[in-house]
């Protein structure tokens, strides 16, 4: 019995020494973790401020895509469809007759269509511009930001709806060319701006 305290002193001892052995961090071992911590924070600060400013770079590369002023060509077709669709008075927005490509004065045909050069020079520009009113809400919400992917299918989709509505209409032939071109063109235009400006979500 009398070997009962010495046997635990022994047992208390040796969880000390494991516990000193396995468990214990050593001032050199504290010194290494706190070194990598730090070393960590400093890598997710430098990261982070490079993320803010190519942000802060490609934010102002967008402005100055998206309002660089209204081309000679587009403010004319737009003067033009201003002057003969007014807004009835009383009324704040067209109604959705009236699309962000023909609130700038695209149009196709024999007859009053533009030449192809002036049809693009419209898309390009609406596939860059801040919508707003007197559009119809709807399009403002429904054709996205500018310079993004949902911008380029929204204008896409509705050319492909005007072509194939009229598509088996006589005398619509040219009109439904026009469409269809400009549609296939519209496809592949703006892949790098809208690669790279689509995940900012810039308005």
């Amino acid at each position: 019995m009398n070997d009962d305290p010495l046997i635990f002193l022994f047992l208390l001892l040796a969880a000390l020494v494991i516990w000193f052995l396995f468990f214990r961090e050593t001032a050199a071992q504290k010194q290494a973790r706190e070194e990598e911590e730090e070393r960590r924070e400093r890598e997710r600060q430098r990261l982070e401020e490079e993320r803010r400013k190519a942000r802060e770079a490609a934010k102002k590369e967008f402005d100055s895509l998206v309002t660089p002023g209204v081309p000679a060509g587009v403010q004319r077709t737009h003067r033009e469809l201003l002057a003969e669709n007014p807004l009835p008075k009383g009324q704040q927005w067209y109604g959705e007759d009236v699309s962000p490509l023909t609130y700038y004065g695209y149009r196709v045909g024999k007859t009053r269509g533009l030449r192809e050069t002036e049809r693009h020079e419209i898309i390009r520009y609406v596939m860059r511009a801040r919508l707003g009113d007197p559009l119809a809400v709807s399009y403002q919400r429904s054709w996205g930001r500018p310079l993004s992917s949902q911008r380029r299918s929204a204008i896409c989709s509705h050319l492909s709806k005007l072509a194939a509505q009229r598509a088996s209409r006589r005398n619509y032939e040219t009109a439904v060319a026009h469409w269809q071109a400009d549609r296939a063109w519209t496809r592949c235009r703006e892949d790098a701006e809208i690669s790279k400006f689509d995940s900012y979500n810039f308005d």
